[in-house]
Order: structure tokens, then C-alpha cells, then sequence
């Protein structure tokens, strides 16, 4: 994996662990935030061709 592909993983993962996180502490502005940041990297990563599909799906049902 190179270092576009490996950043933009864990920009995901932070964004989707912060996103539980508010959602937990009833933080909606952060939430929404958080929403939104997630959808500008899935748009990057489908653009760029990058597999975002591989461990995010329990992450996803989590948050």
C-alpha cells in the first residue's frame, strides 16, 4: 500500500472513530462534521481507484 493509500485509510478510520465517539456523547454538530468528512474520502478514494470497501463495514455498522 503506498502512502496516499495508507493515509487516506486512516484518515477514514479516525473519521469513522470520531464519529462514534460524538454520536455516543450526543455531539450532533461533530457528528455531522464527521459525516461529512467521511463522505469528501469515500469521493477522493473513488476517484483515485483506492479499495475503501476492505475493514470498514463493522466500523461502519458500529458508528
Amino acid at each position: 500500500m503506498n502512502e496516499f493509500m495508507t493515509t487516506l485509510h486512516l484518515r477514514i478510520y479516525d473519521a469513522l472513530e470520531s464519529l462514534r465517539r460524538a454520536r455516543e456523547n450526543g455531539d450532533e454538530d461533530l457528528a455531522v462534521t464527521q459525516a461529512g468528512e467521511i463522505e469528501d474520502l469515500v469521493e477522493i478514494a473513488a476517484r483515485h481507484g483506492v479499495d475503501i470497501d476492505c475493514g470498514y463495514q463493522e466500523l461502519a455498522h458500529a458508528a
